[in-house]
Formats: C-alpha cells, structure tokens, sequence
C-alpha cells in the first residue's frame, strides 16, 4: 500500500508539470461553469438540486472528455521511453502497485481542477438554498458519475494512444465520446449509447440519485437499453461505464506491451 501511494504521490507531481493535463481540463471546466450561470438548461430550473444535476450532465460532457484528452498520451510515452519500463520493472515495487499508480496519479490531477469548483458550485448552491441537499447531491453525482465517465474517458483515451498517433487518437476521443454522451437516438442514422444504460454520461446515476431532469437518461427514447430509470437501472449504468472503463485499462496495457516487446 505505501509503494501505491508513493508511486501515486509521484505520477501525480509530474503529471501537474505537463501543460497538456491542466491546459486543456481547465478550460473545459471554466466552459462548464459558464454555462452552469449563463444557459437555460441549467438557470431554468427552479430546484436547486435540479440546477445541481443539470451542471453536472455539462461536466460529464466536456470535463470528463477533457480528461481523456489530457491522458491519452500517457501510455505511448511510456512506450517511446527507452529504458524506462525496463528500470521500472527493476525495482522491488510490484507490477500491480506499479500500473495502478501511473493511472491513479495522472487522474488525480486531472480530476481535481474538475472537482473542487464542481464542490465549491455545490455548496454555493446549498448556501442559497439554505439546505445541504444540493451539496449532498454533488457529492453523490461526483461518486456515481463523474468519476466513472472520467475512469472510461481516461482508459480510452490512453487505448487509443496507444494504437495510433496521439493527435489522431484525441480526435477520435472527441467524435467517440460526444456520439456516446450527446448524440440523441433521433438524429443518429446509426445506433447510439447515448440515452442508454452503455452511455457514459451517467443520466440514469444522475436522475435516480441526483435530480437531474429525467431526459438526461432516457432522451425520450424507449427500448431494451433504455429502460425506466430505477435504482437498479442506476446501479447498472454505473457498473457498465466502469466495466467499460477497465475492458480499456486492460487492452491499453496489453496493447503497450505487445508493442514494446514486439518493437525491434
């Protein structure tokens, strides 16, 4: 546990010194908070948890994607390092305490410019309302979604690094996440997660646990994937985005390892 959080510790401090992780999470989440106080969709709504549910769907859409782009050249360049994976592998911490380390830190950094104002939006929201509803419900969505939707943009981000340029994989991130958050079953000529329990946006944990405007689950779409929004349906978008996310984890390591070992 000590070698996990030392190699946490240390991913993390050199993860802040690389412009790509703040420069581009930070925008994204001043981009959200803008429109947290500037559009509709989150101002027209008079229940303060419902504003609360409504901003993170916006989170969810460009902060979690934000991390995932800032990531997604992680993987290669422990692959374009010499030497390095061989001196890692050296040393007397475990493989396991290793690879958990080197993603943890990263999303650690990434995340926390996301999270303290998502909090800060929170409380400033429960202050207003003279409840702690709204904070707890923050609390409640950062746990039951935006965490998982940064866990999968982050794993899948760093796969697609891997089997491409990096450039060409951020881009194909970008269509990838936004067809699977923010692409409705109405304007989609081909099948799409979006308003299913597959969709990383999180709707079902949002609606069920955070009052989120219950379109943000189904998008007025019926089917086997879209089911009522229940606690159980709730349960089970979480459980798939994080499966999703480790299915990537695991194939991004595999991929990283087969072309290093392969690599003349």
């Amino acid at each position: 546990m000590n070698a996990l959080l030392c190699t946490v510790r240390y991913e993390a401090l050199m993860a802040v010194r690389r412009k790509a992780v703040l420069g581009t999470v930070v925008p994204l989440t001043a981009l959200s908070l803008l429109l947290a106080v500037t559009s509709p969709v989150v101002t027209g709504h008079t229940d303060p948890t419902a504003r609360v549910g409504a901003v993170v769907v916006l989170v969810n859409t460009f902060c979690a994607l934000g991390v995932g782009i800032a990531l997604a050249d992680r993987l290669r360049r422990g692959m374009e390092t010499r030497g390095l994976a061989d001196v890692l592998e050296a040393t007397p911490t475990a493989a396991l305490s290793r690879s958990l380390g080197a993603s943890l830190g990263p999303l650690l950094t990434a995340l926390t410019p996301v999270a303290v104002p998502l909090l800060l939006y929170g409380a400033v929201v429960a202050a207003a309302a003279a409840s702690i509803v709204p904070l707890a419900t923050t609390l409640t969505a950062l746990v039951t979604a935006v965490l998982p939707a940064a866990l999968l943009a982050a794993s899948l981000g760093g796969l697609l690094g891997a089997l491409m340029p990096v450039a060409a994989a951020r881009g194909v991130l970008v269509a990838a996440w936004l067809w699977a958050v923010q692409f409705p079953p109405a304007l989609s000529p081909v099948p799409t997660p979006t308003g299913t329990v597959f969709s990383p946006l999180g709707g079902y944990p949002l609606v069920a646990w955070a009052h989120a405007p219950e379109v943000w689950a189904r998008r007025e779409s019926t089917g086997f994937a879209r089911p009522e929004v229940t606690d159980a349906t709730a349960l089970l978008n979480l459980a798939l985005v994080v499966a999703l996310a480790l299915a990537c984890y695991a194939l991004g390591h595999l991929a990283t390892r087969l072309r290093r070992h392969g690599a003349p």
